[in-house]
């Protein structure tokens, strides 16, 4: 993504553009970015300088300590899969990969530091959201601004939508 923006940028390839770019407001992308980080971009991301929830909040405060740095978002999504497993494991009473598939892992509902989330049942995916925002220049480096939390639930496709896209 580093040599990607800088290219770009040099070239004169975002001027006059709307850009949308999946995940490049996460902290992994963003902080190698630094000072040249593509100011006014619509992307997803975590927000970990500025989200106040209090699930988030005291997760954030939690790694912080630990490891004395800021959480990523592969820190959130490492968190949130062992809860995940963790679900389907107690919901099914068991560790073998038949209970699991079939009572364990549909339906079941786990922590996450962004609030609740849910395996789904007819197509097992989780609904764990995301934030959608811009990237804005604070201090010498990107950073997201003007975000919200999509949850997943609310924008994955209905279990009859499901239903018509699979094969009968």
């Amino acid at each position: 993504m580093t040599n990607f923006v800088r290219q770009g940028n040099t070239r004169g390839l975002f001027e006059g553009r709307s850009i949308v770019s999946l995940l490049t407001g996460e902290p992994e992308y963003l902080d190698p970015l630094g000072e040249e980080a593509p100011e006014g971009w619509i992307v997803t991301g975590y927000p970990v300088e500025s989200d106040t929830s209090p699930a988030d909040a005291a997760f954030i405060a939690t790694y912080k300590k630990k490891f004395n740095e800021l959480p990523r978002m592969g820190s959130v999504v490492g968190y949130a899969l062992i809860y995940a497993i963790v679900a389907g494991i107690v919901r099914a009473g068991s560790t073998e990969t038949d209970a699991m598939a079939e009572k364990g892992f549909p339906g079941a509902e786990f922590q996450t530091p962004f609030g609740p989330a849910i395996w789904r049942a007819i197509d097992h995916q989780s609904t764990l959201g995301t934030f959608v925002g811009r990237i804005a220049l604070k201090n010498g480096r990107g950073t997201m601004v003007d975000w919200h939390y999509v949850d997943g639930a609310k924008v994955m496709p209905s279990d009859e939508e499901v239903r018509r896209m699979r094969p009968a």
